[in-house]
């Protein structure tokens, strides 16, 4: 098994790396439903789909906010 650097040793990504990634892994998680709803509700206010809402928050969260001003 390889062993992976530290998040802090890894270069983070610039909001134009980020634009020429593609999204091609898929995340199973099992929510309850009104987690789902409430997390919906919160993606259609930001004008955006389930899943790109938790790609972003997600990456905010990791990154931090040079990633925030990218949309």
């Amino acid at each position: 098994m390889s062993e992976r650097p530290a998040l802090d040793a890894v270069m983070r990504p610039t909001p134009a790396d980020h634009r020429r990634r593609t999204c091609d892994r898929d995340v199973k998680s099992h929510l309850p439903e009104a987690l789902y709803d409430d997390l919906a509700r919160v993606a259609r206010a930001d004008h955006r789909a389930v899943s790109e809402y938790l790609r972003v928050r997600l990456e905010r969260h990791l990154y931090g906010a040079a990633l925030a001003n990218r949309s």
